[in-house]
């Protein structure tokens, strides 16, 4: 399971009208414990959030939904995310502007270490 994008991903998001909004569906489930079991996978999470968000706004970004799965209907129960959630992004140019800078790259090791399933959906609006 992937928690970091690939290059290959990141590419095909170029191609995206750069004069659209992009909403970036979030698929998480956290882990137990973090790798080194310091701990548990949704303390580290909430720390990347709280450290991400001003990021996301400085970009023009906003959190516009948030909710926790209670059941799934189709689909595997194994892999149940513990939360979803959608930040819409004014371009793709904006999104690329986040995950690009150093100040933000800095915080990124807090999402892998706390995280089993961190699916991340580019969505157009």
């Amino acid at each position: 399971m992937n928690i970091d994008p690939t290059r290959e991903q990141l590419s095909a998001l170029k191609s995206y009208p750069k004069d659209q909004p992009v909403a970036m569906v979030n698929i998480i489930k956290f882990r137990d414990k973090t790798p080194d079991g310091k701990e548990e996978g949704k303390e580290a999470y909430k720390r990347y959030i709280t450290q991400a968000m001003p990021f996301v706004q400085a970009v023009g970004g906003e959190l516009i939904w948030r909710g926790k799965p209670v059941g799934v209907i189709i689909g595997n129960d194994d892999s149940k995310p513990d939360v979803i959630f959608i930040v819409k992004y004014p371009s793709i140019d904006a999104f690329f502007e986040m995950i690009k800078n150093p100040e933000y790259q800095k915080i990124t090791h807090h999402r892998t270490m706390a995280l089993e399933i961190g699916d991340l959906i580019a969505c157009e609006l």
